[in-house]
């Protein structure tokens, strides 16, 4: 299978799709990259770098909340949905710890 020139979804410039990566897409049942590998990298930076996984895309966005369980203020890595509540990192522990009994 030769290799094959994409053109990037987000910057328009053609990359190259090489038969290896072709290969290690498909044995992955992945879908063709959409995006050249410079807005890929800098997609991944912008939601926070790649899942926690060391990527360099800095720290999560955290929000201040107060616990709906002990009144304490802390901050969760998730937005707060209104009408659900929202457990301070001391109360979710004990609460998770609780459940695994």
């Amino acid at each position: 299978m030769p290799d094959m020139e994409i053109t990037c979804a987000e910057c328009g410039t053609s990359f190259p799709f090489t038969e290896r990566e072709q290969d290690y897409y498909r044995e992955r049942n992945l879908s063709h990259p959409k995006r050249c590998k410079a807005c890929r990298d800098a997609r991944r930076a912008n939601f926070g770098g790649g899942g926690g996984r060391g990527a360099g895309g800095g720290e999560r966005e955290k929000f201040e909340i107060t616990c709906d369980q002990c009144g304490k203020t802390d901050k969760v890595p998730f937005k707060p949905t209104a009408g659900r509540p929202v457990l301070c990192s001391e109360c979710f522990s004990a609460q998770r710890s609780m459940r695994q009994m």
